[in-house]
């Protein structure tokens, strides 16, 4: 698929802005297609002789995915960009998220699958104008020209939406994502994407944490407002294993500080350590309360793939 002329590879852009995706509840009206919510990193590939891997926030991870890196220059392109996610996935086959935590924090990424469900430039021609289902036409068809090892073409799911989620949560799968035919590729949240969660769950700021014999006795997290405030949204007790413990204090220590990084409720004065608002968790849980504090909440792992200033609420939308 390789062109001669580099049509527009002058404009080839360094850095992508992505596509956000709006959390709602029910699935929309419309045409969409919907494919599987992967748990793992949103991650894009820039190919232009060589490869290099983004986060979503624009971190350079490609030395920490060398294996990847190589499968990706494979592809007979320059100029390109894809958009895709990372995983790790278990013996079902079912994205593992804590397993790719550990693969990261080992860094054996050897086992990473790269799962890519757009295309965005190639050769230097920009698609994100093009309707969703020609970009992703265009992707399949550029991932049939070699095999690769590490990477794979997100699928679309043929099915009522309703039971794609059901059936989704029923083996444990995150959600899905559905995207509406013939939307553009914008670099916002305009609603043209949005995401179907079997469970509540999102990433917090780590502010603190009380102290128990193994170390940490539970974390306590907050978000930001709508006028970018970190507010108090609850403690987390469970879910910690033995060896991230240890990862959490190793990260944790480092931040210790001796007054919360807000106004923090009166009660648990002088009961928590304080750590600078730099840690960013993510987090299941039951409900969020009228005052904005988590129930049940159960610790999954550290993202160290999104800034602690960009985390707030993800809130439920009207469907479009």
């Amino acid at each position: 698929m390789r062109r001669s002329a580099m049509r527009g590879a002058k404009n080839f852009p360094h850095r992508i802005q992505p596509q956000l995706v709006s959390l709602l509840t029910r699935p929309p009206r419309g045409d969409w297609v919907y494919e599987i919510k992967f748990d793992g990193y949103r991650m894009f590939a820039r190919i232009d002789g060589g490869v290099g891997l983004f986060t979503k926030n624009g971190y350079d991870w490609t030395k920490r995915m060398p294996r990847l890196a190589q499968d990706l220059q494979s592809l007979p392109v320059r100029a390109t960009w894809l958009d895709g996610e990372v995983v790790v996935q278990d013996d079902d086959d079912r994205p593992a998220f804590q397993a790719l935590q550990e693969a990261f924090a080992s860094g054996k990424t050897d086992r990473l699958i790269y799962y890519v469900f757009d295309l965005l430039f190639i050769d230097g021609v920009d698609l994100r104008p093009r309707p969703v289902e020609q970009r992703r036409d265009l992707l399949r068809v550029l991932l049939e020209q070699v095999d690769l090892d590490q990477v794979r073409f997100s699928e679309t799911l043929d099915a009522d939406p309703a039971h794609l989620l059901a059936s989704a949560c029923a083996i444990g799968i995150e959600g899905i994502v559905g995207k509406r035919l013939g939307s553009s590729y914008v670099g916002e949240r305009d609603g043209s994407w949005i995401k179907l969660k079997c469970q509540q769950r999102q990433e917090f700021v780590v502010l603190g944490f009380t102290r128990s014999s193994a170390g940490i006795g539970s974390l306590l997290i907050g978000l930001h407002d709508d006028a970018g405030q970190l507010q108090y949204a609850g403690r987390v007790r469970s879910g910690f294993t033995g060896r991230e413990l240890e990862r959490l204090m190793d990260q944790l220590r480092p931040l210790i500080r001796g007054t919360p990084a807000l106004q923090a409720p009166q009660k648990l004065s002088g009961a928590v350590v304080w750590v600078d608002p730099q840690l960013v968790c993510e987090v299941k849980f039951a409900e969020l309360t009228p005052a904005g504090k988590v129930r049940h909440a159960v610790y999954i792992a550290l993202r160290e793939d999104k800034p602690a200033s960009a985390i707030s609420l993800e809130s439920d939308t009207d469907p479009v």
